[in-house]
């Protein structure tokens, strides 16, 4: 039976919930990137060393309260759009820069129960040694992804996302970072 999770920021002025949570309809993965790392040292906040991320679609997040303190900003001009609260700079989602591509990610230690989404099924950019990196599940987590984006788009749902509006652009205008502010970030990511 699906259930509705909730989440918050870091102070609590921004509230929501995923709602279907369901296995079919989210997977649980872990990344160790330096962008989703770098996602935190940005806004000030201690190296993760890793990301839980809960993927699932944008038509399932609700924003209860504290909208307004919702924000973005992209590590260079083609990345991913990250959201963060501004009201405690704490890193919320990661979705991609089209509206139609569907896919969230939501950062899984601002959910009010993380164990309730279950075992980790993927876990991307794993530490190889001698800067190497490997994954696991990543054929999973792409195909699930991609059921789930073109299930979206047949029925129309992609336009249901709190992210976007009707025409598909960003809610809020994404701040860039500048080159020194990514190496900054990136400098505050541990090897």
């Amino acid at each position: 039976m699906a259930e509705t999770l909730g989440f918050a920021c870091a102070c609590g002025k921004l509230r929501g919930e995923v709602t279907d949570v369901s296995p079919a309809a989210y997977t649980n993965i872990v990344c160790h990137c330096a962008d989703c790392r770098s996602a935190y040292t940005h806004l000030g906040l201690a190296d993760p060393e890793k990301v839980g991320i809960l993927q699932t679609t944008q038509d399932r997040i609700r924003i209860a309260e504290g909208g307004e303190n919702l924000r973005l900003f992209r590590l260079s001009s083609k990345g991913a759009l990250r959201w963060f609260a501004t009201c405690c700079n704490t890193p919320l989602f990661y979705t991609p820069t089209k509206a139609r591509a569907v896919h969230v990610g939501v950062n899984a230690d601002r959910l009010d129960r993380p164990e309730a989404v279950g075992p980790v099924t993927a876990e991307a950019f794993i530490p190889a040694g001698a800067g190497k990196t490997r994954n696991r599940g990543m054929g999973r987590m792409v195909g699930r992804w991609l059921t789930r984006m073109a299930a979206k788009n047949l029925n129309g749902e992609w336009r249901g996302s709190p992210f976007f509006d009707a025409e598909g652009a960003p809610r809020v205008p994404p701040q860039v970072l500048s080159r020194e502010e990514r190496a900054a970030a990136l400098m505050r990511v541990s090897r």
